[in-house]
């Protein structure tokens, strides 16, 4: 029996387009109906009735057992909803119908979580995988536009089952509802399911995006740090390197009012695994005025002082913030805290982002819901920082 193994799941939102993709047992066809729900207005209820009409539908042509449809002529930040259907054969399997909600436009607020490690932990778990479910639960409990994932989300990526079993297993209820962003780990071996069950821009190990008033670069670390010369470069941080280049370019590009860059290994982190090489980078992240970097590979949660030339700066330093948050190895940690950190702990968490013109407020949150430690960063019209909390 045709069946959706899967997904649903939400990729690349824009303010008026959106990429489904999901995976079906066997080779199907490929068809996403968007819907449009009325909206309750009685009494104190403001929620959606189930949805019956059907607004467009998108089909490609061929059969598939990794499915990816873009519906597009939608409006920004507006709340549809979508229901897949494949079909071959030997019979049809549709799904129940899901929401999602277009990218904002700038100058509106907006939230999106950060985590990690879903994988990556998995071979110090001793909760049989519900660490991991907890961290997926309590994002969802905070509904945001979209999640950040900063690798490691599967314990091999050229194995199969791990993508269910770490990843989109346990985060079946976010992600149907929720777009993704991942930047590779090593524990994803750049394999090549990656690249199949994700939709970034070429080359998708390295892209970058635009949502609200902010502008987000996922970089390779493991490309600039590979196994063989690990934790040191491979000698290629530097222009002529399309990834280099890429950088620069980019960040040349955007008069984005926010900057946020993500990648897996640390450049700062009082813990093993720290990856100083990668240091390398952060001239270049000053030059342009990137606010914040997140990482991931030390399986922690830490915040960095606001740094810039390898010092403190509070005035034009950049924070960098370790969210290895599926997990928690408190022995990864040093035994004191150095220099550049300003807090540390290790639990597992999420981080909940949320951001507005001139605010940026950042929340740590533990896999049972309970705050433990927080940061605002404000932005005035000449486009300075000023660090609150």
């Amino acid at each position: 029996m045709l069946s959706i193994v899967k997904g649903p799941y939400l990729q690349r939102p824009t303010v008026n387009s959106m990429t489904i993709m999901w995976e079906t047992s066997e080779p199907a066809s490929s068809s996403v109906s968007v819907l449009v729900a009325e909206r309750i207005h009685s009494g104190y209820q403001g929620n959606y009735k189930t949805p019956t009409e059907i607004r467009s539908t998108v089909s490609k042509e061929g059969y598939s057992t990794i499915h990816q449809v873009t519906v597009d002529h939608l409006n920004p930040s507006t709340i549809y909803f979508y229901q897949v259907l494949s079909e071959n054969e030997q019979g049809s399997i549709e799904s129940s119908p899901y929401p999602f909600k277009t990218a904002v436009q700038q100058g509106e607020p907006f939230s999106f979580t950060v985590t990690s490690e879903t994988g990556g932990y998995s071979g110090f778990d001793r909760s049989n995988g519900q660490v991991n479910q907890n961290i997926f639960d309590q994002m969802l409990k905070y509904r945001p536009d979209f999640t950040l994932f900063v690798g490691d989300v599967v314990n091999d990526g050229d194995h199969y089952e791990d993508w269910e079993m770490y990843f989109f297993g346990p985060g079946k209820d976010l992600l149907v509802s929720t777009p993704c962003y991942n930047s590779l780990g090593n524990h994803e071996k750049n394999a090549s399911l990656f690249y199949d069950f994700f939709a970034f821009d070429p080359p998708q190990n390295f892209y970058s995006f635009d949502y609200g008033d902010v502008h987000f670069i996922c970089l390779d670390s493991t490309d600039f740090i590979n196994p063989e010369s690990y934790p040191n470069s491979s000698g290629i941080m530097s222009p002529g390197n399309a990834q280099y280049d890429f950088l620069v370019r980019d960040l040349q590009s955007t008069s984005a009012r926010w900057k946020i860059v993500f990648f897996h290994y640390p450049p700062y982190v009082s813990g093993g695994y720290q990856v100083e090489d990668l240091r390398q980078l952060c001239p270049i992240f000053e030059q342009y005025g990137v606010d914040l970097v997140f990482n991931s590979h030390t399986i922690v949660y830490e915040r960095s002082h606001p740094l810039r030339a390898d010092k403190i700066d509070y005035d034009e330093g950049i924070v960098y913030i370790v969210a290895g948050g599926a997990g928690a190895m408190p022995e990864w940690l040093l035994p004191k805290r150095d220099w550049h950190t300003s807090q540390s702990l290790a639990v597992p968490h999420f981080i909940q982002v949320v951001v507005t013109t001139d605010h940026l407020m950042l929340r740590a949150i533990d896999h049972e819901g309970r705050l433990f430690d927080s940061l605002q960063l404000k932005k005035g019209m000449n486009g300075r920082r000023l660090f609150l909390g």
